[in-house]
């Protein structure tokens, strides 16, 4: 392996070159961004999965909606937010709107998710984003803000400011450019985002480890650097059940599905908690069939523990409620494990969105509510 890596060097100098000249004539305006006339966040990264950038999105648009209470004239409700997704590995094209009615094959699995959790948010998915940004507008003229959805590469749109998360397990400045490592492009590119987000840090992480990471980042005076943790909720059963959910102790047996990038974190996790964890894995967005269910059937079968479950993750969970999957599991007990974000130093990430969000009308700035 780290001989091909060596091999691919070469490859990687010249994709970065290309990519750094691609930003250099964003730079210089000789390739145009567009702007909106509504506030635009992007968040992203620059590797290429695994820094959970949709709950991270998903965050956002709940602080957002928090925040409308806590400021005047922010008027930011759900039903004023949009997010915009390219909607990775659909099998569809353009601009679709998400409801509830839609699936993960049409569009999407994250955006799927998002549309599960947060009902009144309008959720569209659009490789074009300028497009997207339009429909979006088009559909719902009340919206106020859209949080792009893995769009820190899409230069076309010039948000208001950038978000980058990079995970603490795999950062990005240990990482190189494609194809001899995971980067999307050149480590520099970090500089254009205004906060960066270290993901899946441990909840008790030290003073020391934060600073190493600074030191690592180096920040530009301008940038700020949070840290965000996954927290685990109870379990929720993938299909419809009258069953009680249970809960996992050391007397469980787990047979953990998973198709997402990085696995480390949960599967750390349901070690901890459970007797033991047998792990069938799948690559990234993977679209689910009948013969892959088998195999996680065949693997939970093994299992010679009665008190054993499947545990699948919510983004797998939207990809496998389809009548063969359902067929293909039988009566096995399968449940998906919510998680939730909790960036560590919440009321300065708070005050540092409303710092940095543009008045959109001079004469009604966006104040502090008094008494709040």
């Amino acid at each position: 392996m780290k001989t091909l890596r060596y091999i691919l060097v070469p490859f990687s100098f010249i994709y970065g070159v290309l990519l750094s000249g691609r930003n250099i004539l964003f730079d210089l305006r000789i390739l145009r961004s567009r702007k909106f006339p509504i506030w635009v966040i992007s968040i992203g990264n620059l590797s290429m999965g695994g820094t959970g950038k949709s709950p991270h999105t998903e965050y956002i648009a709940r602080l957002m909606e928090k925040l409308n209470k806590k400021y005047d004239n922010l008027d930011l409700p759900f039903h004023k937010i949009g997010i915009l997704s390219r909607g990775y590995k659909r099998v569809t094209s353009g601009f679709l709107l998400v409801n509830k009615t839609s699936n993960a094959r049409e569009v999407g699995d994250e955006p799927m998710q998002m549309k599960n959790r947060l009902n009144e948010v309008s959720v569209g998915v659009d490789g074009n984003r300028i497009r997207g940004i339009h429909v979006l507008l088009s559909l719902n003229p009340q919206l106020k803000l859209i949080l792009l959805d893995d769009a820190f590469q899409h230069r076309y749109v010039r948000p208001d400011f950038s978000i980058l998360l990079t995970n603490y397990n795999a950062p990005y400045y240990n990482d190189s450019v494609l194809p001899s490592g995971g980067l999307r492009e050149p480590k520099s590119g970090y500089k254009r985002a205004k906060f960066i987000i270290v993901t899946n840090v441990p909840v008790n992480i030290t003073d020391v480890e934060k600073k190493l990471i600074f030191k690592n980042i180096n920040p530009k005076s301008s940038q700020k650097i949070f840290h965000s943790s996954i927290i685990y909720n109870s379990l929720m059963p993938v299909f419809k059940s009258k069953e009680a959910t249970p809960s996992i102790d050391k007397n469980t047996s787990v047979v953990l599905l998973t198709g997402i990038a990085n696995t480390h974190s949960l599967y750390n996790h349901l070690a901890e908690v459970a007797r033991d964890v047998v792990h069938v894995e799948f690559p990234d967005h993977h679209m689910y069939t009948p013969t892959d269910i088998a195999k996680v059937t065949k693997a939970f079968t093994s299992v010679s523990n009665p008190n054993k479950i499947i545990v699948t993750t919510e983004k797998d969970s939207v990809r496998l409620v389809l009548g063969e999957l359902m067929k293909a599991f039988g009566t096995a007990p399968v449940y998906y494990l919510p998680i939730e974000v909790k960036v560590h130093e919440e009321k300065e990430f708070e005050e540092a969105i409303i710092s940095n969000l543009p008045s959109l009308n001079p004469n009604k700035p966006v104040t502090k509510k008094e008494n709040v």
